[in-house]
């Protein structure tokens, strides 16, 4: 893949201008590709093949729920030459045999390696949507990351890698979800059950919602915006409506919920001084 990045110098960069891009210096991209392989191709070229690509980047190349097109994260040798040019984040370690894959042709963090690594930048929420993620497609293990942990003693960020590990639910079926479900347990709410299957007294299926306080009957439905189109406002009215017949409370969650939380804890907490006596 690093073959689609090409170097240039003084002889050649006139030859590459024209149909070509500078994602760094000395290095070039055909117009169009700005993708996250193509960002990685083009660092391996600029920095050499000893670099292996973390953080926000190796979630990108698992293809996780986190990405900055803006940054290129990788980790080079303690004893290598420190990379400073504009775009790209880089840090010198030790990095032991397990703690690295190959992806997409490129050497890359494991996702136990990288979901330790990045505790120390994102926030529990955003933290544990990609650990839920990760955990849902078989890329991580209790097992896995408990032996990345015990390796990490005294590394920033363990303290929230451990409570994020604690959280983690690979029933949990978007980033948004995940993000609500934990921002709940950071605040000391009980946790709440992803993807609750909710069923009549003859068990007939009802509903499947995103979050349940079972005993409450409080169900936490996250609306993103493919809920926008008339056919599945249609259907949500159908759903609530029959939520509603079988006695269940639905707290709608949106967007700005999660980025303003005490909207969030505020609505929760209506919903279930609702079902005090």
């Amino acid at each position: 893949m690093d073959e689609l990045a090409i170097l240039v110098d003084d002889r050649t960069r006139m030859k590459y201008r024209k149909g070509f891009w500078a994602p760094t210096r000395g290095v070039r991209l055909p117009d169009g590709r700005d993708d996250v392989l193509a960002r990685c191709a083009a660092a391996t070229r600029a920095v050499g093949p000893h670099i292996a690509f973390s953080g926000v980047t190796s979630v990108e190349l698992w293809e996780g729920v986190e990405s900055d097109p803006a940054m290129c994260e990788f980790t080079i040798p303690e004893d290598a030459h420190d990379v400073r040019r504009p775009g790209y984040r880089c840090r010198r370690r030790l990095l032991v045999s397990q703690d690295v894959a190959t992806r997409h042709g490129f050497t890359v963090t494991t996702p136990s390696r990288t979901l330790v690594d990045l505790a120390v930048r994102l926030s529990l929420p955003r933290l544990v949507a990609v650990g839920d993620d990760f955990l849902a497609r078989g890329l991580i293990s209790e097992r896995s990351l408990d032996e990345v942990l015990g390796r990490s003693v005294g590394q920033r960020g363990v303290r929230r890698a451990r409570q994020a590990l604690s959280i983690l639910d690979a029933r949990a079926e978007s980033p948004r979800e995940s993000m609500v479900r934990a921002l709940l347990i950071e605040r000391g709410y009980r946790c709440p059950v992803p993807q609750f299957e909710v069923r009549d007294s003859s068990g007939r299926f009802i509903a499947r919602v995103d979050l349940a306080y079972v005993d409450e009957k409080i169900a936490i439905e996250y609306d993103g915006e493919h809920h926008l189109s008339r056919e599945r406002q249609a259907k949500d009215a159908w759903r609530l409506g029959d939520l509603g017949a079988q006695g269940w409370l639905v707290v709608t969650v949106v967007s700005e919920d999660v980025h303003r939380p005490h909207l969030l804890y505020a609505k929760v907490n209506r919903a279930l001084s609702a079902r005090r006596p």
